[in-house]
């Protein structure tokens, strides 16, 4: 890593550790104000403390950004994971511009404490009996001497258990259409690579771009064809769900979009050294003998000497680099290729790790023979974690995929089989699924279900289900609409 790249990680670093400090600030502020008025020595102190983080979080900006999308937050183009724990007024906003109709807001440089004064405690008292709050707001703002803060209104994304069929289906095709592209990417790179030809960049780049607006949008959608695991070229949609689970991790973290973009970038050359290694030896239907690891053990390596043969060295080869050679190293140092010494091991390949181990291993196919269903996997994963897995990352891991990770074929407490769909980060034991069939056998059109909407209270899932037992190919069911 060049001293400029290095000088740049840790900017990327110091801008999460002020977005999360600004937010969390203003949560606090915001809940303040609920309690005192603007001159209680408490509310002072607090917006002292987010006027302090405003202007260091500022820098040389003419303005800060603060969203919500989705009840996910942004500082900025920079979303930040903050715990949504009402000792700091979290979810007590988000209900307030909800009401409202508030999107976020934009705090030009001239903003003062009187100015903040006002619109903090118009949050909490502002009303509007014919149902028009958020013009009437901004109105109330300006008519109040408030010219540094402007409202951004709340972005509308279709009610889910209200969406048309059509509607789902253009979804999923958008979702469906990213996925199969990437996996054409990824074949035409690594066939690039293993003639020693330049990977084509530029494609690889668009595609990493259209999974971050995907997940960004609805990662769900993308980790449920991701769970798909019967795919004839199995290598390439390998690559493109260690992307995917990559991706969606890093977005959880709070790594900015070119982060994301060099992460989703280097998951998907993870398993680049393969290429070189004898085709029989990918493909070989029988367990592993000892001759049969150690020509295995060698991909890391041939992966970094690849990817700098087929890359011109840039930011985005270098940490495909780090990638490849270190994904197979553990907290521990265990693991290969041995070091001739312990150092620390790159973040994007502690991330990269964990998707690529669910993967395989859910998938059955090159490290071990028959997959694990997916629950199973990640009760071994979270045991294995202290030793060859970063802890942290493996416990954000696991509230992505659910305790019931999507693409998950479960049994309800009315007999009807169902698919996990989404998860619900709040309520992890109760995600949203798809019923696909009840008492009277397979259904004709599905039909989507929040566990966590309170209407459906009377419904439970009874266990996980092994589809090979029912004969029951879930591609299907995920592919089509």
């Amino acid at each position: 890593m060049t001293v400029s790249e290095s000088s740049e990680r840790v900017v990327d670093k110091q801008k999460q550790r002020l977005a999360h400090e600004l937010l969390t600030s203003f949560f606090i502020l915001s809940k303040t104000a609920r309690l005192y008025e603007s001159d209680n020595e408490s509310y002072l102190s607090h917006a002292d403390q987010f006027f302090e983080k405003f202007h260091q979080f500022r820098e040389v900006r003419h303005s800060t950004t603060i969203k919500m999308v989705r009840n996910r937050f942004f500082a900025d183009d920079q979303f930040v994971n903050i715990i949504k724990d009402d000792r700091i007024g979290v979810y007590s906003v988000i209900e307030r511009w909800a009401e409202l109709g508030i999107g976020g807001l934009i705090i030009g440089d001239t903003v003062n404490p009187e100015q903040m004064d006002i619109f903090i405690h118009l949050l909490w008292t502002f009303e509007d009996p014919e149902g028009d709050p958020f013009r009437k707001l901004a109105v109330r703002l300006t008519e109040s001497g408030v010219d540094s803060i402007s409202l951004m209104p709340r972005q509308k994304f279709m009610d889910r258990s209200k969406m048309t069929a059509e509607s789902r289906r253009l979804i999923r095709q958008q979702t469906r259409d990213t996925f199969f592209r990437s996996i054409g990417v990824v074949k035409e790179a690594l066939s690039a690579a293993s003639q020693d030809q330049k990977i084509p960049v530029a494609r690889t780049k668009r595609v990493v771009h259209s999974i971050i607006d995907q997940i960004t949008e609805d990662e769900a959608a993308l980790i449920e064809l991701a769970s798909i695991k019967d795919y004839d070229e199995y290598t390439y949609a390998h690559c493109t769900n260690v992307c995917i689970y990559s991706v969606t991790l890093g977005f959880h973290l709070g790594l900015g979009r070119k982060e994301l973009a060099e992460l989703g970038f280097a998951a998907l050359f993870h398993d680049i050294g393969k290429i070189k290694l004898p085709n029989d030896l990918i493909t070989k239907p029988d367990r592993y003998d000892e001759y049969d690891w150690a020509q295995m053990h060698q991909h890391p390596v041939l992966g970094a000497m690849t990817v700098a043969k087929t890359l011109r060295l840039d930011s985005n080869s270098a940490r495909a680099m780090a990638v490849a050679f270190e994904h197979h190293i553990n907290p521990d140092y265990s693991g290969y290729p041995q070091l001739p010494e312990p150092r620390p091991i790159n973040l994007y390949a502690r991330i990269v790790s964990i998707a690529d181990s669910f993967d395989a291993l859910t998938s059955g196919r090159v490290y071990i023979k028959n997959a694990i269903p997916p629950d199973e996997v990640l009760r071994k994963l979270m045991y294995q974690m202290k030793a060859k897995f970063d802890e942290f990352l493996m416990r954000i891991f696991v509230g992505i995929v659910g305790i019931y990770p999507i693409g998950t074929l479960v049994l309800l407490n009315d007999d009807s089989f169902a698919i996990i769909t989404r998860t619900n980060p709040d309520f992890l034991h109760r995600p949203e699924v798809r019923v696909i069939a009840d008492r009277q056998g397979e259904r004709k059109e599905v039909v989507w279900v929040d566990l966590a909407d309170e209407s459906n209270g009377d419904l439970d899932i009874v266990r996980i289900i092994d589809p090979k037992k029912y004969d029951l190919d879930m591609s299907r069911y995920i592919l089509n609409d």
